[in-house]
């Protein structure tokens, strides 16, 4: 690996890693174009799954005083493994530019009107919703490998303190991970080349997701919530971009 490639790796990793602990989000949507560039795209894909599943893993263990609340979250984290093992089914077929427009309609209602939509967490309309959305963004994930724009504002929608919302994404993100190793491990796409370069990115997003939880402890509810409609809004130009431009 030269000079450039590990640059590369490690200011990906550190900038994805950053907004990774702060919100829970942003490790693949940051980090995977930066490694595309220099080791391509399905090498970068591959590359980012270990990081993930790590990073995952520790703000799961992080936020363990709260792991009560996933109770509420298992109609969404079913409907989001049944929507990923669809969407997989679904990828070779699927008109992916229909999809990507699909997605951020729903993402753009989110966030103009998901107060309303939505409702108080409890009540009857966010029950329903709730398997609704991890169906659809399972689906996402099984197609694109992007689900944070309907997950995210969909939690972004119910005004989840910052702890609860990072361990909502973190379960659902994790699930989504383990699916993936045990995927790629089983097609043979873990090259010992890249099993290394997974190995390696951990350390520089390690150290930068630490900070990124030290910031988020930092951020009021308000601040919190702008940081997040920021990477909504960063990961629906992003599936776009990928969609209609590359």
């Amino acid at each position: 690996m030269g000079a450039l490639q590990l640059l590369t790796l490690v200011v990906g990793l550190s900038v994805a890693g950053l907004a990774k602990g702060a919100t829970a989000m942003g490790l693949p949507l940051i980090a995977t174009p930066i490694l595309a560039s220099v080791f391509g795209p399905k090498q970068a894909v591959v590359i980012i799954t270990i990081p993930i599943f790590v990073a995952n893993t520790l703000l799961l263990l992080q936020s363990w005083r709260v792991l009560g609340y996933l109770r509420t979250l298992l109609p969404l984290v079913i409907a989001n493994a049944a929507g990923t093992a669809l969407g997989a089914l679904l990828l070779a077929g699927l008109d992916q530019r229909t999809f990507a427009i699909l997605i951020t309609a729903m993402v753009v209602l989110f966030l103009a009107r998901g107060d309303r939509l939505v409702g108080d967490p409890g009540a009857r309309r966010a029950r329903v919703l709730t398997p609704v959305v991890g169906f659809v963004g399972g689906v996402m994930q099984g197609t694109t490998s992007i689900s944070s724009p309907v997950i995210g504002s969909f939690f972004h929608a119910l005004r989840l303190p910052p702890k609860e919302y990072v361990i909502t994404l973190a379960s659902v993100f994790q699930l989504s991970s383990i699916v993936q190793l045990v995927s790629y491990t089983a097609l043979g796409l873990f090259t010992p080349d890249l099993f290394t370069l997974g190995i390696v990115a951990c350390i520089p997003m390690l150290l930068a997701l630490m900070a990124g939880i030290a910031i988020r402890g930092r951020l009021d509810q308000v601040r919190f919530r702008q940081v997040i409609v920021v990477l909504l809004v960063a990961s629906v130009a992003n599936l776009l971009w990928r969609t209609f431009v590359t």
